[in-house]
C-alpha cells in the first residue's frame, strides 16, 4: 500500500491492514523469492527472480501465484502473476496506485484485487487483463480482499478502523449486496480464510491478548472455536477441509488436523512442519498445494534485520539456481 507499508521483519498477529501507519522515512532494502518447501523444510525450488515481495496467492490450480512487488524501495506496489513451473512472469498491474492483495476465483478466471492512493477500493477483473476490471466497493477506507466463497458469493475482506482496529466483513456478490459484518469488535480480527466448502471461516483475534487462530460458521451465529494452541495468524485451509495451517509466533508453520459436522468443529491433533523465513508478518507470507504437501514461503534473502542471515540465504540461492 503506498501509504499503508510498514517493514514488519518479526511476526505481526496484525497485518497489512495494520500497515496504515504512513512511512516517514525511507526503509532499507527487503528483497526475497519464492521458494516451495515440503512439510518437512526441505527446500525443492525457487519461482522467478529475488524482488521485493508482499503478499502471495495461489491460484486454485496450482499453476499460478499473485504476487504484490515493489518495483523500488518504499515504491507502490504492483500486482504480479508468476507461473509456478516455469517461473516466467507477467506484470498483472502497472498503474500509479498502490495494489497489494489479490484473491483468485475457484475457477481462476477472475480475480478480486484492491487499488488505490488515499484509500484501497475493491474491484473485480479477468485474470488476463486488469485494465478491464470494475469496481466492487468503493467508500474512502482501506480494504484487503482475503478470501473468496468457491461458489463466488461472498467476499471476505478486512477494514481498518481508529475504533475498533481491524474488522472482517463480508460483501455480497450476487446482486451487489450490502456489506455487512462477520466480526466487528474492539479486537483486532483478520486473515479470514473460507473453508473449501464455504461453511466455516478461519480468522485470526486478538480476543484474548495474543492473535489467535479460530473458526467460526459462515453465516456467523456467535459461535467460534479456537484452533491455534499458543498464538497464531495466516490461516490457510488444506483443499479438502480437514486440515488448517497457521503460522506461530515463532515462526513455524503448523498443520492442524480438523473434523466438522453441520454445527461442530474440533481439532484433532497439532503438527509443527518447519519454520519460514519470511520478510513481512503483514503480508501472506505462505500458501499451499491442494494437497497440503507442498509451500510456496516468501522467503527472505536480503533484510536489514541481520546480514548473516542475508548472507546465508543468498548461499542458499545461489546453490539453488545452480541446481
Amino acid at each position: 500500500m503506498r501509504r499503508a507499508v510498514a517493514v514488519c521483519l518479526v511476526f505481526v498477529a496484525g497485518l497489512p491492514w495494520l500497515l496504515a501507519a504512513q512511512q516517514t522515512r525511507p526503509r532499507p532494502p527487503v528483497l526475497s523469492r519464492l521458494t516451495w518447501f515440503d512439510r518437512a523444510g526441505t527446500r525443492l525450488g525457487g519461482v522467478g527472480p529475488v524482488a521485493d515481495h508482499g503478499n502471495i496467492e495461489l491460484s486454485p490450480d496450482g499453476t499460478r501465484v499473485a504476487v504484490a512487488v515493489a518495483p523500488h524501495t518504499g515504491s507502490p506496489r504492483d500486482l504480479w502473476i508468476y507461473d509456478t513451473k516455469t517461473g516466467a512472469r507477467t506484470q498483472f498491474t502497472s498503474d500509479a496506485t498502490d495494489e497489494n492483495w489479490l484473491v483468485w476465483s475457484a475457477d481462476g478466471r477472475r480475480v478480486i484485487m484492491n487499488a488505490g492512493l488515499e484509500s484501497l477500493d475493491l474491484f473485480e477483473a479477468p485474470s488476463n487483463d486488469a485494465r478491464s476490471r470494475t469496481t466492487l466497493l468503493a467508500d474512502g477506507d482501506g480494504k484487503w480482499p482475503v478470501s473468496l466463497s468457491h461458489d463466488g458469493r461472498f467476499l471476505l475482506y478486512v477494514t481498518n478502523s481508529r475504533q475498533t482496529n481491524n474488522d472482517i466483513w463480508v460483501l455480497p456478490l450476487r446482486r451487489r449486496g450490502r456489506p455487512f459484518p462477520f466480526l466487528h469488535s474492539e479486537a483486532s480480527e483478520n486473515w479470514a480464510a473460507f473453508s473449501p466448502d464455504g461453511k466455516w471461516v478461519a480468522f485470526s483475534s486478538t480476543e484474548g491478548g495474543q492473535s489467535e487462530v479460530y473458526v467460526a460458521k459462515f453465516p456467523p451465529n456467535g459461535r467460534h472455536w479456537r484452533v491455534s494452541a499458543d498464538g497464531g495468524s495466516q490461516a490457510r485451509w488444506r483443499r479438502d477441509g480437514k486440515e488448517i495451517f497457521y503460522l506461530a509466533p515463532d515462526r513455524t508453520v503448523m498443520a492442524v488436523s480438523v473434523t466438522s459436522s453441520r454445527g461442530d468443529f474440533s481439532v484433532d491433533d497439532y503438527r509443527p512442519l518447519f519454520r519460514a523465513n519470511y520478510p513481512y508478518g503483514a503480508y501472506h507470507a505462505f500458501d499451499v498445494t491442494s494437497d497440503g504437501q507442498r509451500f510456496l514461503v516468501n522467503t527472505v534473502v536480503v533484510s536489514p534485520a541481520s546480514s548473516i542471515q542475508a548472507r546465508l540465504a543468498t548461499k542458499d540461492t545461489k546453490a539453488e539456481t545452480r541446481r
